[in-house]
């Protein structure tokens, strides 16, 4: 028992110990925190510089011009300002683009003649050829889509202009790393923190080649990862992201495009996301709570490889593999199409020069034309028989016995008014025609071509039927 207390005691110490209470009173929120050319945590405040060595070391500035130049424009905070190092030197610039800060000889020195427009507020922020440029961010109600670069031969903001047929949606707060000469964005969002209805997030993967001045799609991010969004940019590590959040900690590779995620088993104190977070020797400094208190806190990124659980997942969805299952589907969908195809072909066919009928309708080409309901009798008859008999024609006009010449009369008109209704349609003078029973010439009898005179039927019933 004394020996788990004892173990509790030292865990609890060495827990202590890495962190480190700012060096700020937590009322003041008018301060950075950021990242020295030598790679080492600092707080910058208006009237000076606080770097974390062991214990925290206070630097003031030379003279008061930094304050000054801060009242005229801005608080110094990280809604208003983010720091960048480019070339051996840090720079507090403008969060939307605009004023530019050097440090040089112990004090902030604005070298830009730019205004403060906020034209790309919560965009990427990165370093290429010794610039530092801005890709996206949100000003004047729309989100921007272009990159701009401060040209300090001019002393302003510049547009970088681009050759590319495809451009991705403005956005805001994307993830975003810089390699080699491709910078690489993976979703963000498009609409103003806490709006309604605006705050859409995208979950595509693009990168810009600077070499050939486009943007290049690569694909949907996959749902397995689900990140989040901040003003900040990520640190790296060989040119792979780190993000750190609550208990998780993800790499995403983007030349491979692979993420890898070492969040189980890991517990870390609150990160505070309002902040930036910043890699040195292979420790990542954060700032996060204790007992109601700021501090700067770390976590050994050296030893996530040995002691945690990973998961090991592409970055994108891979929408151009299919599995065997989908396959052997893609192929009868693709067979039955094609059945379809050719019963299409063997229905036109089909019903090509016939003479179709149902209930109340002729059909030839295209064309009908209304018939009664002995004519649909008689022309049915014939479909199916050679002739018919005279009759078998009377029994069709009327149960009734008449006169042998009444029926004659009957008969003929019922003939001739259903040829000329199939000369309407197929310009033939008489389709039904009158003969002789050819077992008993004694008997009239009329005929037709049965093997061009069929029941209509709709397409469905006549592929499975056939």
């Amino acid at each position: 028992m004394m020996r788990t207390v004892f173990l509790f005691l030292i865990f609890s110490l060495n827990f202590l110990i890495s962190q480190q209470k700012l060096p700020v009173n937590d009322s003041i929120q008018n301060y950075l925190f950021a990242q020295s050319v030598e790679n080492t945590p600092i707080i910058i405040t208006k009237n000076g510089i606080f770097e974390h060595f062991s214990d925290w070391k206070y630097t003031p500035f030379k003279n008061d011009s930094f304050k000054k130049d801060l009242n005229l424009l801005d608080e110094l905070n990280h809604s208003n300002f983010f720091s960048i190092i480019n070339d051996n030197e840090l720079y507090i610039v403008s969060n939307g683009a605009g004023p530019v800060f050097v440090l040089r000889d112990n004090i902030f020195k604005r070298i830009d003649n730019s205004s403060l427009h906020k034209n790309q507020f919560g965009g990427a922020r990165f370093i290429y050829n010794n610039k530092i440029h801005i890709y996206g961010g949100y000003g004047f109600w729309s989100f921007k889509s272009f990159i701009t670069f401060f040209d300090q031969n001019i002393s302003q903001w510049d547009l970088f202009y681009n050759e590319s047929k495809y451009t991705p949606p403005g956005r805001w707060k994307p993830i975003y790393n810089l390699v080699n000469d491709r910078l690489y964005i993976l979703g963000g969002r498009s609409g103003p923190a806490g709006s309604e209805g605006q705050d859409i997030g995208f979950s595509d993967v693009f990168y810009f080649d600077f070499l050939s001045k486009e943007f290049i799609d690569l694909g949907k991010v996959n749902p397995e990862f689900s990140p989040n969004y901040s003003l900040f940019s990520h640190p790296k590590i060989d040119d792979n992201l780190i993000i750190l959040d609550n208990n998780k900690l993800i790499k995403i590779d983007f030349e491979k495009l692979s993420v890898t995620d070492y969040s189980e088993g890991i517990s870390l104190s609150d990160v505070d996301n309002k902040y930036p977070t910043f890699i040195n020797n292979q420790k990542i400094y954060y700032i996060s709570s204790l007992n109601g208190e700021k501090v700067l806190n770390s976590f050994d990124l050296a030893s996530i490889d040995e002691k945690y659980n990973t998961q090991t997942f592409t970055l994108i969805i891979d929408e151009s593999k299919m599995s065997f299952t989908q396959y052997i589907l893609f192929g009868l969908f693709i067979a039955f199409v094609f059945w379809i195809i050719l019963k299409i072909f063997s229905f036109k066919d089909f019903i090509k020069g016939l003479i179709l009928y149902d209930e109340n309708n002729i059909y030839f080409n295209n064309k009908s034309v209304l018939i009664s309901a002995k004519e649909k009798q008689l022309i049915s008859f014939l479909s199916d028989n050679p002739f018919i008999t005279a009759p078998q024609v009377n029994t069709i006009i009327s149960k009734q016995n008449f006169a042998k010449s009444h029926y004659t009369s009957l008969r003929n008109k019922l003939i001739d008014n259903l040829n000329k209704k199939l000369f309407q349609l197929t310009e033939i003078e008489k389709c039904i025609i009158e003969t002789k029973d050819p077992k008993d010439n004694r008997i009239k009898a009329y005929k037709a071509d049965s093997s061009i005179i069929k029941k209509k039927t709709g397409f469905l019933r006549f592929i499975f039927k056939r």
